[in-house]
């Protein structure tokens, strides 16, 4: 980035900080207060400071700025993103607006919703605690607001004219002002956080400029200010789509030694890839991460300039990182790319149908990419590599060159591994114990990973990265950050990362499942979110008058907050519990393998893995006020059984679940356990199978779980058949051989006519008897304790 760029990016992040004061205690106008406030934090810069007194046209109009001041530009864009939010363009008068006003709910009008609800005023926490929308929020307080400026005061007062400052800004913008509402306009909708619309000013600042910047228009005011409507019609934007094929192949390709460490290395390997070439890429044009709109899950958009000198980055940026991809990984990984040009009407939705449009138009050319991934000359040369010198191949993926030693071997021991695959199992410690992953332009050697454009990725402490910044060390890059808010600014750019685990490896995990000994395996997504990002702020009359990049944005941020961040949380602690008194015990036996924008992937003990995933489900309805569902399937393994088997029937099961209707005719938001006879709707689950029918057996043969282990046993054959008289009545025979004696207690013969009560009005009803018989496989495996049980219920289950 250019000198000019950086003030650009610096001044409009910047351009309403004054709200913040104005909403504190200061009565004059937010650019006035806003523009003082950096000049007392020693910000002497002409650049940035007129981006923050002059970004409204009454107070433009009237100053004495040369015309080709960046002002113009971050006005033009506040407009733009301001537009984007449907918010008047210019609410530079402070009147109307309620300065208490607590930040309103994205999912107020997500898929039809008309609910009220607000934020509590918090900053975001590294601990991943969700701040839920309520239907009663407190309005905001200037005390509240003071705490924010004394957390701006710290940032705004070191400013640095670099990307690594710029982006770091970003993260503590993020930090503070992500419940802050931009507009606290009565008559608008207030769900536009500060945040996001400062951080797409600041896309939309970037691409203009440098859009203007190649057309030679030196006249800024004329072109933005005096004709900014006519520019709101050039096609000076490209909305980009990255994405990733090949994760689940690359991620599930390991041996059976290390298989947790593996998975969870590979996969966070990929997230940091995809990051790093989205910085890599915006380096190349010029901009900052404000133009990363989303990234999560292996996907990415972005908004660029539209210009020769972008396209032609693209080409040869796409052209080198797949060359890459070619010659590390093969066909395993590649990146397709996505292009549409589009106007600011088109981020505005203007006219109606825009931007859906758009995003069809990026869907198109990911499609049409993906369809002819590699060139004839990439085909031939990736069919003539030649064999190892060692004439052997790596024992987990099969490459047959850059073989070393298995690190992790008998150094006796001829077992040899990749480079790739080696490095994996020399980092799997580090990515559990160490916060920061630095970016080198130089081989570090050991726990180091390739990435493309000649650079590598080491874990490190933060001292460590302090350290190689004070020295100036030529290899360093960048750094991000796993999950740390405030390690000091102008260190790391934050990632949010789902990196909650508890245990090593499998045995762990079913060491700590109750009664069988076995892993559970949880893969989900959310039911139609594609649809959700397209289409879902229309409303259920068919206006389209809040469908907007704004809320795309922000509806995007948000669920990368819940499966990246606020998924740790969720897992530390337990709400729901298969077992009575094991509620409160601290932590899951889980570990999340992948999390991100809206798929998951979690492997623990097997009772753990279903509590996570009721927890789950009943988070993600709190956070998006129902309207959102996600559907998942849980396998249940024996521990050694291979990772690429237990991930695919684990990922058939899911689509079990989204497939499944229930009898109500609703789709999707279900689970599947286990097999394909045992999907449910979720409260079904919760409130039928376990609340209902696992209840009812426990509260039978509480205290006796043998005697009620072989009970179960022996019903399971006679209900699989019960429509044969006689199965029926051994049933019926069964039931009365368990009645107790004439001494017993009334209470015991009393929970005995209402157990046999219940049985013979489930079994006679198809759903009641389904869900009943996952009942009894769930008591059963929560109680299994002999090896003679085990074989007795894998006969019956064969």
């Amino acid at each position: 980035m250019e000198r000019r760029e950086k003030e650009l990016a610096i001044g409009s992040l910047l351009h309403d900080i004054g709200k913040i004061l104005y909403r504190a205690d200061d009565g004059r106008r937010h650019s006035v207060s806003g523009y003082d406030f950096l000049k007392e934090q020693g910000i002497d810069n002409p650049a940035i400071l007129n981006q923050v007194r002059y970004h409204h046209s009454r107070e433009l109009s009237a100053a004495s700025l040369d015309r080709a001041d960046l002002a113009y530009i971050t006005y033009w864009a506040d407009n733009v993103a301001a537009g984007a939010d449907r918010r008047n363009n210019d609410d530079s008068d402070e009147k109307g607006y309620d300065r208490h006003m607590p930040l309103a709910s994205i999912f107020n009008i997500l898929n039809g919703n008309t609910q009220s609800y607000s934020y509590d005023m918090q900053e975001i926490y590294d601990d991943g605690r969700a701040n839920n929308p309520k239907a009663s929020a407190a309005g905001y307080s200037e005390g509240e607001y003071f705490r924010i400026l004394a957390d701006l005061r710290q940032c705004v007062s070191a400013v640095e004219l670099t990307g690594e400052y710029i982006n770091s800004l970003l993260c503590v913008l993020e930090a503070t002002e992500s419940f802050v509402p931009s507009s606290t306009d009565k008559s608008q909708l207030s769900d536009i956080s500060l945040y996001d619309h400062s951080k797409i000013t600041a896309a939309v600042a970037g691409c203009i400029y440098a859009y203007i910047k190649e057309k030679g228009i030196e006249d800024y005011r004329r072109f933005l200010f005096e004709n900014g409507n006519a520019a709101y019609q050039e096609k000076a934007f490209l909305l980009m789509s990255m994405d990733i094929s090949g994760i689940q192949n690359f991620i599930y390709k390991v041996a059976n030694k290390n298989v947790l460490k593996m998975l969870r290395t590979k996969s966070f390997y990929l997230e940091i890839l995809l990051e790093h070439v989205v910085d890599e890429l915006l380096e190349e044009c010029g901009l900052s991460r404000a133009n990363l709109i989303y990234s999560g899950g292996g996907h990415a958009y972005l908004l660029l300039a539209n210009t020769k000198k972008t396209l032609e980055t693209i080409r040869v940026f796409k052209e080198s990182l797949n060359a890459w991809f070619l010659k590390r990984y093969r066909t395993d990984l590649y990146i397709a790319f996505g292009l549409a040009e589009c106007s600011a009407n088109d981020l505005m939705n203007k006219p109606d149908g825009s931007y859906r449009e758009l995003f069809r138009r990026v869907g198109e050319s990911i499609s049409a990419e993906k369809a002819s991934r590699y060139t004839a000359e990439e085909l031939i040369r990736l069919n003539s590599g030649t064999a190892s010198q060692y004439g052997r191949e790596c024992r987990v993926c099969g490459e047959l060159n850059h073989l070393v030693k298995d690190p992790s071997a008998d150094p006796s021991a001829e077992e040899y591994l990749c480079e790739n695959c080696a490095a994996f199992v020399s980092m799997s410690r580090d990515i559990l114990e160490k916060d920061f992953v630095t970016i080198l332009s130089e081989d570090a050697g050991g726990a180091c990973l390739r990435l493309p454009f000649g650079k590598y990725m080491v874990l490190e402490t933060e001292e460590n990265v302090r350290r190689r910044i004070a020295e100036k060390q030529t290899a360093y890059v960048r750094c991000y950050s796993k999950n740390k808010m405030f390690t000091g600014y102008n260190v790391a750019t934050r990632l949010w990362n789902g990196d909650y685990h508890q245990g090593d490896d499998f045995s762990d995990f079913a060491r700590a499942a109750e009664g069988v000994r076995r892993i559970g395996v949880l893969r989900a997504d959310v039911d139609n979110l594609g649809q959700a990002f397209v289409r879902g702020f229309e409303r259920p009359d068919g206006s389209q008058k809040y469908v907007s990049l704004s809320r795309s944005a922000t509806f995007s941020r948000k669920m990368s907050l819940f499966f990246k961040l606020h998924i740790n949380n969720i897992l530390s602690s337990r709400k729901f519990s298969l077992s009575p008194g094991r509620e409160d015990r601290p932590g899951r036996n889980v570990a999340v393998i992948y999390s991100g924008g809206d798929d998951l992937f979690l492997i623990g003990a097997w009772d753990e893995i279903i509590g996570a995933a009721v927890d789950i489900y009943e988070s993600l309805r709190e956070f998006t006020q129902g309207t959102l569902t996600i559907s998942g399937g849980v396998g249940i393994f024996p521990e050694k059984y291979p990772a690429a088997a237990l991930a695919r029937q684990t990922g058939e099961l899911e689509e079990l679940a989204k497939n499944h209707e229930d009898e109500a005719g609703n789709k999707k938001n279900s689970i599947a356990l286990f097999s394909r006879e045992s999907v449910y709707n979720w409260d079904d689950f919760v409130n039928a199978v376990v609340g209902e029918k696992l209840r009812m057996i426990r509260r039978y043969f509480d205290g006796n779980e043998e005697k009620g282990n072989a009970a179960m046993y022996r019903m399971l054959r006679f209900i699989r058949e019960r429509g044969d008289k006689i199965n029926l009545a051994r049933f019926a025979y069964l039931l009365g051989r368990m009645e107790p004696d004439r001494k017993a207690p009334e209470e015991k013969k009393q929970l005995h006519r209402e157990f046999t009560e219940k049985m013979y009005q489930w079994i006679r009803n198809e759903e009641d008897c389904k869900e009943l018989i996952t009942a009894i496989y769930i008591y059963v495996y929560l109680n299994r304790k002999s090896e003679k049980e085990e074989h007795h219920a894998e006969a019956d289950e064969n």
